[in-house]
C-alpha cells in the first residue's frame, strides 16, 4: 500500500533569500576564471569547512544579485542573526536534522517497496516534528525581537504550523510508529520440504524483537536445538562493502567506514521484504492521515539556513581577529560606486586565523580604502612585486561579490552599487594548442571580456599585457583604459607600467567619458624599510594602497636598497670581497 503525498499543498513561497512575491532574475553566474582569480573557493572553505554544505554557499555567492530589495532583505536577516545568537545557535543545531531529512526524502532511497515508503515517511514525520519544535523554541526565546521581514515571516509560518490539528496528533504518532518498526529485528520463517528434502515453500511464522545469532560450536556438538535466539547455522547474510568511501548521490554525501549492501538487491531478502509489506499496511493507513504535513518547506530552507549560519560564523571568525566587518549600504546601480573604508582581503585574514594564537594577526593585515566612484572609477595601480597589489584587487572583488550575496563586507563602512558582472584577467600558463603564443592568448582573453562588459561591469586586470615589450604594452594599455573610460565602467589595472600611470591626466583630458582615471600606488608603510631584515628573508607583510602619482625612480632606488643591490651596496660588497680596491670611486 503506497503513501500519497499532497505535493500541491506542500509547495511554499517561504524563502530566506527571496522576498515574498519576488519575481526577477537571480543574477549572472561568476565565471570559473573570476572564481579562481578572486580566491573565492578558499573563501567558501573558510566559511564552511564541511564539504556537504559548501554547495549551498556557492549557489548564493556565485550569483551576482543586482536587486537592491533582495539584498536589503538578506542583510536584515543576517543582522538579526548576528544580534540574536540564541536563534543562530538553534538553526545551527538543526542542521544535522535537516541533513538527515534529506536522506529520508532523497529520490535514491525512495519507494522501492511500500515497506520502504512506510519507514521513510515515518522518519520524515519525526524529523519534521523535531525541526519545527527547534524553530518554535528558538523563536520563543527571542521573544519577538526580530526586525527582518524574512525571519518574521518564518516565525509566523511556524506558529501557524504548530497549531494545525494533525500536527498536534502527529507529535505522538511517529515515535510510536518508529518504535514499533524498530522493534522488528528478526522474523521466524517456516520452510516446507518435499520428499527429497528440497525447500518448496516458505511461510512467515512470526515477527520478533530479538536478533538471531548462530549457535556456538559447543552447542552444536552437544546436539542442542535452536533456542534463545541462537540458530543452528547461518544460511545467508548481507555482504559488506569493505572499501571505505563516500557516496555522492544527487549532491548528497553519505559516508561511513563500511556499509552493508542494499538488502533489496539480495533476492532472499527482497522476497521477505515483500512478505513484510503486509504487516505494515495498518501503519501506512495511519501515516496517510497526515498526508498534508509535508517537509518540503524545510528541504527548501536547508541551503538557505546553511548559508546564513556559516555567514554568521565567518563574521565572528573575522571579528575575533580584531578586524572590522559591516553591512554595506546598497547604492543604485546607476551610481557605479564601490567605496569602502578600511577594506582588507578576507581570504588572507582567514589564512592568518588558521595559524593559531600567539601572533598579532590583525596587525599583519593592512587595511586600505576603496574609492571606485566619483573620485575615480578606473584605477591604475603600480608598486613593487609582492607589494599587495593583487591582494588589494582580490579584496575589492571579494567585497563586491559578498555585497551582492547580501553578506557583510570587510571594512568599517561601505557603499556599493551592484554590478552586472565581474571580469578578471590574470596571468595564465601559455596554451600551446592555440598556437597564438602568450601575447596572442592574452589578447584573445581581453577581446572576450570586451564582448561582455557594460557600463555596469567591474573589470580587474592583473599585470595584463606583460608578455610583450614595454613600448607595445604601454600603447595597448592606454587604448584599453580609453575604452574603459568611454564605457563608464569600474576597473582596476595593476601594472609595472609606471609610464601608463603617469599619463592619467592626458587620458582623462583627451578621452570622453565620466569615469575618472586615477593613479594609486602600493607603497611601504612608514618605517617598514628600516625594520626589514633582508638577510633573514623578512620583509614588509603588506603595503598601503594610496592615491598617488607613480613612484618612478625613487621607488626603484628604494627597492634596490631593500634587496641590497643599489650601486653603493654592490660596490661595498665587491670591495669587501677584494674584487675592487678601496680607492674605486662610485
Amino acid at each position: 500500500m503506497g503513501l500519497a503525498l499532497d505535493t500541491e499543498k506542500s509547495k511554499q513561497s517561504l524563502s530566506l533569500l527571496w522576498p515574498t512575491g519576488w519575481q526577477g532574475r537571480s543574477g549572472r553566474q561568476l565565471s570559473n576564471e573570476a572564481i579562481q582569480d578572486l580566491a573565492l573557493e578558499a573563501l567558501v572553505t573558510g566559511m564552511c569547512p564541511y564539504s556537504l554544505h559548501q554547495d549551498s554557499i556557492r549557489q548564493v555567492l556565485y550569483q551576482l544579485c543586482q536587486d537592491s530589495a533582495v539584498l536589503t532583505y538578506r542583510q536584515a536577516i543576517l543582522n538579526d542573526l548576528l544580534h540574536q545568537p540564541v536563534l543562530t545557535e538553534a538553526l545551527k543545531a538543526m542542521l544535522p536534522l535537516l541533513d538527515e531529512l534529506m536522506l529520508f526524502t532523497h529520490p535514491h532511497f525512495a519507494g522501492e517497496t511500500s515497506l520502504h515508503e512506510v519507514i521513510q515517511r515515518a522518519g520524515e514525520l519525526q524529523l519534521l516534528v523535531d525541526c519545527v519544535h527547534h524553530l518554535s523554541e528558538a523563536f520563543r526565546a527571542v521573544d519577538g525581537n526580530l526586525d527582518s521581514p524574512g525571519l518574521r515571516t518564518l516565525q509566523s509560518y511556524i506558529d501557524q504550523f504548530i497549531t494545525d490539528r494533525d500536527y498536534q496528533q502527529v507529535i505522538k504518532a511517529p515515535p510510536e510508529i518508529l518504535a514499533s518498526l524498530r522493534a522488528c529485528t528478526s522474523i521466524t520463517v517456516g520452510v516446507n520440504l518435499d520428499e527429497h528434502l528440497r525447500p518448496e515453500e516458505a511461510v512467515l511464522l512470526s515477527v520478533n524483537s530479538e536478533r538471531f545469532t548462530e549457535s556456538s560450536l559447543l552447542d552444536r556438538l552437544l546436539g542442542k536445538s535452536a533456542v534463545d535466539g541462537k540458530g543452528i547455522a547461518s544460511l545467508h547474510s548481507l555482504p559488506m562493502l569493505t572499501q571505505s568511501s563516500d557516496m555522492i548521490t544527487g549532491g548528497l554525501l553519505i559516508s561511513g567506514p563500511s556499509r552493508r549492501a542494499e538488502p533489496m538487491m539480495v533476492p532472499l531478502f527482497r522476497d521477505l521484504s515483500r512478505v513484510l509489506e503486509k504487516t505494515t499496511k495498518p501503519i501506512a493507513r495511519e501515516l496517510n492521515r497526515y498526508v498534508h504535513l509535508n517537509s518540503s518547506f524545510l528541504k527548501d530552507l536547508r541551503p538557505e539556513i546553511i548559508f546564513y549560519v556559516q555567514a554568521v560564523e565567518l563574521a565572528q571568525a573575522v571579528e575575533s581577529l580584531g578586524l572590522p566587518v559591516c553591512l554595506p549600504e546598497i547604492a543604485p546601480s546607476a551610481e557605479r560606486i564601490c567605496e569602502i573604508e578600511g577594506n582588507y582581503n578576507v581570504q588572507l585574514a582567514l589564512h592568518l586565523s588558521s595559524q593559531g594564537p600567539g601572533k598579532d594577526r590583525a596587525g599583519r593585515v593592512v587595511t586600505n580604502d576603496v574609492i571606485l566612484g566619483s573620485r575615480g572609477r578606473i584605477v591604475i595601480l603600480t608598486g613593487p612585486n609582492q607589494g599587495g597589489k593583487t591582494t588589494y584587487m582580490q579584496a575589492v572583488g571579494q567585497a563586491q561579490v559578498m555585497a551582492q550575496a547580501g553578506l557583510f563586507v570587510a571594512g568599517q563602512c561601505a557603499r556599493v552599487s551592484p554590478v552586472e558582472g565581474i571580469y578578471t584577467h590574470y596571468p595564465v600558463e601559455e596554451r600551446l594548442e592555440l598556437g597564438t603564443g602568450r601575447f596572442g592568448d592574452e589578447a584573445r582573453r581581453i577581446r572576450a571580456i570586451f564582448e561582455q562588459i557594460t557600463r555596469y561591469s567591474l573589470v580587474l586586470l592583473n599585470e595584463s599585457l606583460s608578455t610583450t615589450n614595454m613600448g607595445e604594452s604601454l600603447y595597448l594599455a592606454q587604448d584599453i583604459i580609453r575604452a574603459f573610460r568611454q564605457i563608464g565602467l569600474r576597473a582596476i589595472f595593476t601594472t609595472h607600467l609606471h609610464e601608463l600611470a603617469a599619463t592619467v591626466h592626458d587620458l582623462n583630458m583627451n578621452t570622453p567619458g565620466d569615469s575618472q582615471v586615477v593613479s594609486m600606488v602600493a607603497s611601504y608603510e612608514q618605517g617598514q624599510e628600516e625594520q626589514t631584515d633582508v638577510a633573514a628573508g623578512d620583509g614588509p607583510y603588506s603595503y598601503r594602497i594610496v592615491l598617488s602619482p607613480p613612484l618612478g625612480r625613487s621607488y626603484a632606488d628604494r627597492i634596490a636598497a631593500r634587496y641590497g643591490i643599489s650601486l653603493e651596496q654592490l660596490v661595498a660588497l665587491l670591495k669587501q670581497r677584494k674584487v675592487l680596491d678601496g680607492k674605486t670611486e662610485l
